[in-house]
Protein backbone atom coordinates (compact mmCIF):
# COMPACT_ATOMS: atom_id res chain seq x y z
CA UNK A 1 0.00 0.00 0.00
CA UNK A 2 1.32 3.39 -1.08
CA UNK A 3 0.31 5.29 2.27
CA UNK A 4 1.68 8.29 1.32
CA UNK A 5 -0.52 9.08 -1.71
CA UNK A 6 -3.47 7.15 -0.51
CA UNK A 7 -7.16 8.52 0.01
CA UNK A 8 -8.51 8.53 3.58
CA UNK A 9 -12.24 9.57 4.55
CA UNK A 10 -12.77 13.08 4.84
CA UNK A 11 -15.01 12.17 8.32
CA UNK A 12 -11.80 12.86 11.20
CA UNK A 13 -11.14 16.41 9.67
CA UNK A 14 -15.25 17.51 8.85
CA UNK A 15 -14.71 17.46 4.98
CA UNK A 16 -17.46 16.60 3.28
CA UNK A 17 -15.48 14.50 0.77
CA UNK A 18 -12.47 12.01 0.96
CA UNK A 19 -8.86 13.49 1.41
CA UNK A 20 -6.35 12.81 -0.96
CA UNK A 21 -2.42 12.70 0.43
CA UNK A 22 0.25 13.82 -1.77
CA UNK A 23 3.38 12.33 0.70
CA UNK A 24 1.40 11.91 3.14
CA UNK A 25 -0.08 15.32 3.56
CA UNK A 26 -3.15 17.66 2.01
CA UNK A 27 -3.61 20.94 2.56
CA UNK A 28 -6.48 23.28 2.21
CA UNK A 29 -8.68 20.71 2.74
CA UNK A 30 -12.44 21.47 2.95
CA UNK A 31 -13.87 21.36 6.41
CA UNK A 32 -16.66 22.84 9.12
CA UNK A 33 -14.10 23.66 11.82
CA UNK A 34 -13.69 27.01 12.63
CA UNK A 35 -10.72 28.31 13.32
CA UNK A 36 -9.68 31.99 13.02
CA UNK A 37 -12.27 32.19 10.57
CA UNK A 38 -15.80 30.01 10.25
CA UNK A 39 -15.22 26.75 7.93
CA UNK A 40 -11.42 27.22 8.11
CA UNK A 41 -9.79 24.85 5.46
CA UNK A 42 -7.75 21.99 7.02
CA UNK A 43 -4.16 20.54 6.69
CA UNK A 44 -3.88 17.26 7.04
CA UNK A 45 -1.26 15.53 8.11
CA UNK A 46 -1.05 11.34 8.19
CA UNK A 47 1.86 9.72 9.83
CA UNK A 48 2.34 7.24 7.97
CA UNK A 49 5.85 6.22 9.64
CA UNK A 50 4.04 5.56 12.85
CA UNK A 51 1.13 2.87 11.10
CA UNK A 52 0.90 -0.15 13.52
CA UNK A 53 -0.42 -3.36 12.05
CA UNK A 54 -1.63 -6.49 13.59
CA UNK A 55 -4.37 -8.74 12.76
CA UNK A 56 -8.17 -7.29 14.44
CA UNK A 57 -10.56 -9.03 12.26
CA UNK A 58 -9.09 -12.87 12.47
CA UNK A 59 -9.13 -13.31 8.89
CA UNK A 60 -5.32 -14.17 9.30
CA UNK A 61 -4.27 -10.66 7.39
CA UNK A 62 -2.98 -7.78 9.47
CA UNK A 63 -5.28 -4.22 8.90
CA UNK A 64 -3.28 -0.94 9.28
CA UNK A 65 -3.86 1.73 11.84
CA UNK A 66 -3.15 5.32 10.46
CA UNK A 67 -2.56 8.21 12.50
CA UNK A 68 -4.30 11.22 11.25
CA UNK A 69 -4.02 15.15 12.41
CA UNK A 70 -5.96 17.87 11.06
CA UNK A 71 -4.87 21.61 11.75
CA UNK A 72 -5.70 24.55 10.42
CA UNK A 73 -2.72 26.90 9.21
CA UNK A 74 -2.09 28.23 12.24
CA UNK A 75 1.61 26.49 12.20
CA UNK A 76 1.12 26.06 16.50
CA UNK A 77 -0.19 23.56 18.75
CA UNK A 78 -3.46 26.03 19.52
CA UNK A 79 -4.38 25.73 15.49
CA UNK A 80 -4.82 21.73 15.92
CA UNK A 81 -8.31 20.73 15.60
CA UNK A 82 -8.50 16.51 15.49
CA UNK A 83 -6.43 14.33 15.75
CA UNK A 84 -7.39 9.84 15.34
CA UNK A 85 -6.46 7.00 14.29
CA UNK A 86 -8.20 5.18 11.18
CA UNK A 87 -7.89 1.19 10.76
CA UNK A 88 -7.98 -0.23 7.40
CA UNK A 89 -8.70 -3.91 6.42
CA UNK A 90 -7.88 -3.91 2.82
CA UNK A 91 -7.94 -8.19 2.71
CA UNK A 92 -10.77 -7.36 -0.19
CA UNK A 93 -8.30 -5.38 -2.78
CA UNK A 94 -9.42 -2.51 -1.63
CA UNK A 95 -9.33 -0.34 1.71
CA UNK A 96 -12.32 -0.87 4.22
CA UNK A 97 -12.77 1.62 6.88
CA UNK A 98 -13.23 -0.17 10.12
CA UNK A 99 -13.40 2.41 12.40
CA UNK A 100 -11.36 6.04 13.52
CA UNK A 101 -10.19 6.06 17.55
CA UNK A 102 -10.51 8.93 18.69
CA UNK A 103 -9.61 10.18 22.45
CA UNK A 104 -12.26 9.18 24.77
CA UNK A 105 -10.74 11.56 27.67
CA UNK A 106 -12.06 15.25 28.12
CA UNK A 107 -10.97 17.35 25.77
CA UNK A 108 -9.53 20.94 27.33
CA UNK A 109 -9.43 23.09 24.62
CA UNK A 110 -6.60 22.92 22.40
CA UNK A 111 -4.93 20.94 21.34
CA UNK A 112 -6.58 17.87 21.02
CA UNK A 113 -5.27 14.45 22.72
CA UNK A 114 -2.91 11.88 21.38
CA UNK A 115 -3.30 8.65 20.63
CA UNK A 116 -1.00 5.99 19.55
CA UNK A 117 -1.07 2.39 18.96
CA UNK A 118 0.34 -0.01 21.44
CA UNK A 119 -1.56 -3.69 20.49
CA UNK A 120 -3.82 -5.37 17.81
CA UNK A 121 -4.73 -8.30 18.24
CA UNK A 122 -8.21 -10.19 17.05
CA UNK A 123 -10.81 -8.51 17.95
CA UNK A 124 -8.59 -5.66 19.90
CA UNK A 125 -7.08 -2.35 19.20
CA UNK A 126 -5.55 -1.00 22.98
CA UNK A 127 -4.06 2.44 22.50
CA UNK A 128 -2.66 5.29 24.78
CA UNK A 129 -4.35 7.79 24.99
CA UNK A 130 -1.83 11.01 26.28
CA UNK A 131 -4.59 13.89 27.01
CA UNK A 132 -4.42 17.48 28.62
CA UNK A 133 -4.99 17.83 32.32
CA UNK A 134 -6.12 21.29 33.77
CA UNK A 135 -3.51 24.11 33.51
CA UNK A 136 -1.35 21.56 31.33
CA UNK A 137 0.23 23.92 28.23
CA UNK A 138 -0.15 23.37 24.56
CA UNK A 139 2.91 21.46 24.71
CA UNK A 140 2.51 19.18 27.23
CA UNK A 141 -0.23 16.80 28.42
CA UNK A 142 0.55 14.80 31.57
CA UNK A 143 -2.45 12.83 30.72
CA UNK A 144 -2.45 9.23 29.90
CA UNK A 145 -4.75 6.09 29.85
CA UNK A 146 -5.06 3.28 28.13
CA UNK A 147 -8.15 2.31 25.95
CA UNK A 148 -9.53 -0.62 24.37
CA UNK A 149 -11.61 -0.87 21.14
CA UNK A 150 -13.44 -4.04 20.35
CA UNK A 151 -13.94 -5.29 16.77
CA UNK A 152 -17.41 -6.59 15.98
CA UNK A 153 -19.75 -6.74 13.35
CA UNK A 154 -17.39 -5.44 10.85
CA UNK A 155 -16.85 -2.61 13.11
CA UNK A 156 -14.32 -1.23 15.88
CA UNK A 157 -16.27 0.40 19.11
CA UNK A 158 -14.80 1.72 22.02
CA UNK A 159 -14.83 -0.64 25.02
CA UNK A 160 -16.83 1.55 28.02
CA UNK A 161 -14.69 1.00 31.45
CA UNK A 162 -16.59 -0.83 33.76
CA UNK A 163 -17.91 0.85 37.29
CA UNK A 164 -16.02 0.62 40.19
Amino acid sequence: MDWPSSTIPGSLCRSPKSIRLHDGAATNVPSDFDGPEEDMPQDVAAYVEKIAYGDVTGDGHDEAALPVLCANHNATAAGQRAMGVMVFDGSTGRLELLGTLTSSQPRLGEPPNFLEVKEMTPGKVIVLDTYYQQGDANCCPSGQATESWTYRNGRLTPEVPAAG
